[in-house]
């Protein structure tokens, strides 16, 4: 191969890397419309029952473990950490406005209101409980804003929504049988807020959703990562009744928690 053609061949492959991803042919051109359509999606999902695991270290502990994770959207969770022989270390569970955490590890039986320092005491997100049943499906909180939309070379919509002084930029995949929403990072006044990734989108049925969840929080010093098995989601499944509340043992008396400080851990 002459130099020549070699030169040539390396400046070709440069200028095809700096125009990036072409945007498609059906580009969406507005920003709400786009919008609408990924939470349609999304909305599509009434209940789920998942399988997989977490790994999650925040300022004051670490939880790491199988889960099986139970949700009636929008407000009821039911989540199970087990041990590698089966047998349960927590469990969480929220209806609606209240919520109960049942350590067996350290003999202490938890309830309260479902307040997001209360639901991040298992889960390790502390966010209103439809806000973290919206991520363990692929969504996410939105801001209330003006939204604009743009095409990124490298291969997705990027949205930005503005409620000053807080600004959302969403990562959003093209394909529009999945719209798979890849990254929404909140940055506030004081920085950032959360930075969410969402990976290995694939189809239950006709609903696509992620795998892969990660959650980093900085504020509160957290990472969480959650993992679910390849055969281990089912939407749009009918789950039992008492599936949201549960019951302190015998020998155990509950101790009321709140955000306020009071109850303690």
């Amino acid at each position: 191969m002459s130099r020549f053609l070699l030169i040539l061949i390396c400046a070709v492959a440069v200028a095809c890397c700096r125009c990036g991803v072409p945007k498609p042919q059906d580009a969406y051109s507005s920003a709400p419309d786009l919008l609408g359509d990924v939470t349609d999606r999304r909305q599509q999902i009434r209940s789920f029952r998942m399988i997989g695991r977490i790994d999650s270290y925040g300022e004051d502990q670490r939880v790491a473990g199988k889960i099986y994770v139970f949700g009636e959207l929008p407000d009821r969770l039911r989540v199970e950490l087990v041990s590698p022989f089966g047998s349960p270390l927590s469990v969480l569970t929220v209806d609606q406005k209240r919520f109960a955490l049942h350590d067996h590890r350290q003999g202490r039986y938890l309830k309260g209101p479902a307040d997001p320092c209360n639901i991040a005491r298992l889960i390790r997100i502390p966010l209103p409980a439809p806000d973290v049943a919206r991520v363990l499906i692929g969504h996410t909180p939105l801001l209330d804003g003006p939204v604009t939309i743009e095409w990124d070379r490298k291969g997705v919509y990027r949205l930005t929504i503005e409620e000053s002084p807080a600004v959302q930029y969403l990562d959003i995949g093209p394909d529009r049988s999945t719209l798979p929403l890849y990254r929404s990072r909140l940055v506030g006044a004081a920085g950032e807020v959360f930075d969410m990734t969402y990976d290995r989108w694939k189809f239950v049925g006709s609903i696509a959703v992620p795998r892969e969840i990660r959650v980093k929080m900085p504020g509160e010093q957290i990472h969480l990562l959650v993992r679910y098995d390849a055969n281990g989601v089912e939407l749009n499944v009918d789950l039992p009744g008492d599936a949201w509340s549960q019951t302190p043992p015998a020998g155990i008396v509950p101790t009321e928690v709140t955000c306020d400080g009071s109850g303690g851990l």
